[in-house]
């Protein structure tokens, strides 16, 4: 399915998944609130400066969520370890 998204005024059609509808909606929104917030707090910045800016202040805000999460680590090992030890058991 496609998806028309606005983002900072610029239309973008996304092809989706239905079940991603709501998701690539709320990431949008989340975007263009960002964007404002950018375009308010530097208004000499150009459209292209502001959604760059957007782009690095929501990538950073996702890794700083991602680390603050550190058992995350020891699980993805014990995925890793649980799959080495079901390749053996098929081999």
């Amino acid at each position: 399915m496609s998806l028309n998204v606005v983002i900072g005024g610029i239309n973008i059609p996304v092809k989706v998944q239905e079940s991603e509808t709501k998701q690539i909606q709320r990431i949008a929104a989340q975007a263009n609130s960002r964007l404002q917030e950018i375009q308010i707090r530097y208004p000499e910045k150009s459209l292209d400066e502001s959604l760059a800016m957007t782009m690095l202040s929501l990538l950073v805000q996702k890794d700083k969520e991602s680390q603050s999460i550190p058992q995350l680590d020891k699980l993805m090992e014990g995925f890793d370890r649980v799959d080495q030890l079901l390749d053996k058991i098929l081999q």
